[in-house]
Formats: C-alpha cells, structure tokens, sequence
C-alpha cells in the first residue's frame, strides 16, 4: 500500500484547481525563503507555469534578487515541493501596470 505522502500530490494534481494550489503554494513558499520583510516589499509576486515574477518599487530589492535568482529558486523548489518547478525568475522594478478597462 502507497503511503498518503506519495499518494496525495498525484491525486490534488489531477484536480480542477491544482493550478490555484500550485500558485498558492508558491507564493507562501516565496514569502518564507524571503522572509516577511522583503516579500512584503514585492508589489506583485505571479506565477505563470515554471516562471515566478517579482516587481518591486525598491531598486536595490530588484538587483539583489536578480543576483540571487539561482539561489532563490533552489530554496522555492526545495520548500514548495511542486511537481512542476521553478525555472526562471524575473523582476521588475516598478508597480505593476493598471488593468485597462472601462
């Protein structure tokens, strides 16, 4: 008999919303390898299949996670335990834009 732990991530993967986890998941996990101060200072953290993407108003945030990207998504993939994992991160610097609309 498989044990629940192995069991389990192929059973949620198989679900309607598995992507919504998947993306919950993640950011949680970016939170934590950030630490609350920092990720706090992130004004968007979207993940779009295996690329996480950060903007941040703060210049210096942006260039020292750039230099940590390899370091970073070691410890995402280590603490999410996704099934897909992380391959790219990209940051902006800058407030996201505004969704058009009328």
């Amino acid at each position: 008999m498989d044990r629940l732990g192995k069991v389990l991530p192929r059973v949620l993967a198989k679900q309607p919303r598995a992507a919504l986890v998947a993306e919950y998941r993640l950011r949680q996990a970016f939170r934590e390898v950030l630490g609350e101060a920092l990720a706090s200072a992130c004004e968007t953290i979207e993940v779009r299949g295996a690329t996480v993407s950060v903007s941040t108003a703060n210049p210096a945030l942006a260039h020292q996670l750039r230099l940590d990207a390899e370091e970073l998504m070691r410890r995402l993939n280590a603490e999410s335990k996704l099934t897909r994992p992380v391959r790219a991160i990209k940051v902006r610097i800058g407030r996201p834009p505004r969704p058009r609309g009328g």
